[in-house]
């Protein structure tokens, strides 16, 4: 018995640093569902044999326990297995026969199945648990510019409009606002909205978006389909301090300088501010500032930096107004016993998200660039690692839940398709012939293949585009 993980890692990285956080990610969700086999079997009395994070060539192993349980680390980072004692694909002696996973009694083997994709589903609801206790921090969910053309347009929604629930959920941030929306879209095709206005009036509004299920659940079509975009504030960056001998050190700019525009375009956040320095290496720019409520401006010479060439270095260290910003910011943070509810609501919440969209994407009914694959869950993985613990476990928290539905589909090799078949044989009081089990599971290893090339696929398609 092998329970194959349907997370596939690739690591093609900038460096090492981001390859190890990748691994290291994808290898904890692993090892969570693999466990979940792994003590169930220990329950039932089933003896494991091997326990192995990926696949392949075993590159680091010990054993322990009373069974000498082998624990692997192997070379292929795609996925893992736990192996039993089973007849079907070794000689048992007769001292260990009940021990064997084949002999168990249908509920066991069940139990044991099921273990893995609820491990996973567990560990989402931990992860949110510990993000609500710590707090969520996300942006208040405030409407920016509006398509006076738009749906949204005609039902009244307006730029500084405040949405305050989607459906019958509250929502306090853009995330769960575009998580509740989308689940509106995928159950009825009509979205119902209270908002409050910059004046405090309340809006109740529905948009219905009959027959625009498909185009509005692609990869980043939602928001731009409905008509409206995020309220984006302003903050200019403020100087912290000025590197001695820099190029900024040189041009006179200060501490406490707030920088407004550069050769004339306007600086709207730090991001924004570190790609217009970071594209202009050895140039001279033109830095517009304010200090002491009076603007100023300075002609900078831009250098190099000394790892990259290509890259330009002003020498400044930024942050921004925390005062301007905490108006646009929000906190989901709970205490005991709310934040356990809202953990169980939340890991629901996805579940139903998950299934509702895969079953739509199997019907046709959602187009099927939302699967993403091994590229894209590795570079995703990458990139949430680097934002922080609430933004990476929030991540690793939906990546298990879909990890978790996935090996519950009826497909031979996954957990679910062996489920499927101990039903069948708990049906019909015998199992079911090998050679028809045989022609399932290859079936089901051609239904993954074309879902993990397909997969790759669009992950390529995002990345070149």
């Amino acid at each position: 018995f092998q329970a194959e993980d349907g997370i596939r890692a690739s690591v093609a990285s900038r460096g090492l640093g981001d390859v190890y956080k990748r691994q290291v990610l994808v290898g904890i969700l692993v090892a969570i569902h693999e466990y979940g086999h792994f003590i169930a079997a220990k329950l039932c009395n089933v003896k494991v044999l091997r326990y192995s994070i990926g696949f392949g060539k075993v590159l680091m192993s010990t054993r322990r326990g009373e069974d000498q349980t082998e624990y692997c680390l192997s070379a292929i980072p795609l996925g893992g297995y736990v192996q039993l004692l089973d007849e079907r694909s070794e000689d048992v002696p007769q001292e260990e026969r009940h021990r064997a996973f084949n002999t168990q009694s249908a509920t066991k083997r069940i139990f044991i199945l099921f273990a893995g994709p609820f491990a996973n589903f567990l560990f989402a609801i931990v992860a949110y648990i510990l993000m609500f206790t710590s707090g969520i921090p996300g942006q208040v969910p405030i409407i920016g510019e509006v398509d006076n053309s738009s749906i949204a347009w005609e039902n009244n929604i307006r730029s500084g409009d405040r949405i305050l629930s989607v459906g019958n959920r509250a929502v306090d941030t853009w995330q769960g606002s575009l998580i509740s929306m989308i689940g509106e879209v995928l159950n009825d095709e009509r979205i119902e909205m209270s908002l409050i206005d910059e004046s405090n009036q309340k809006k109740e509004i529905i948009l219905d978006v009959q027959g625009r299920t498909k185009e509005l659940t692609a990869p980043n079509a939602l928001f731009p389909g409905l008509g409206f975009k995020p309220f984006q504030p302003k903050i200019n960056p403020v100087v912290v301090s000025v590197i001695e001998g820099s190029p900024a050190s040189f041009s006179g700019v200060q501490p406490y300088d707030v920088l407004i525009k550069i050769n004339n375009i306007e600086i709207e956040n730090l991001d924004q501010f570190a790609e217009l320095i970071v594209s202009k290496p050895g140039e001279r720019i033109e830095l517009e500032l304010e200090r002491n409520n009076q603007i100023y401006i300075t002609r900078v010479d831009l250098g190099i930096k000394e790892d990259d060439p290509t890259k330009g270095f002003i020498g400044l260290q930024t942050t921004i107004d925390q005062e301007k910003i905490s108006q646009y910011l929000a906190v989901q943070k709970y205490s005991f016993p709310e934040n356990i509810n809202m953990a169980f609501d939340q890991t629901n919440q996805m579940i139903v998200l998950t299934l509702n969209m895969f079953g739509k994407m199997v019907t046709g009914q959602i187009s099927g660039k939302n699967l993403s694959g091994p590229v894209g869950i590795a570079k995703d993985a990458g990139t949430v690692a680097k934002r922080g613990l609430i933004a990476t476990l929030s991540f690793m928290a939906i990546i298990s839940i879909s990890l978790g539905i996935l090996n519950l589909l009826p497909i031979p090799v996954l957990d679910g398709g062996q489920i499927v078949f101990v039903l069948i044989e708990k049906l019909i009081r015998r199992p079911l012939p090998e050679n028809i089990q045989l022609a399932f599971q290859q079936i089901g290893v051609g239904a993954l293949l074309f879902l993990m090339v397909f997969a790759l696929y669009n992950d390529l398609v995002r990345i070149f585009n």
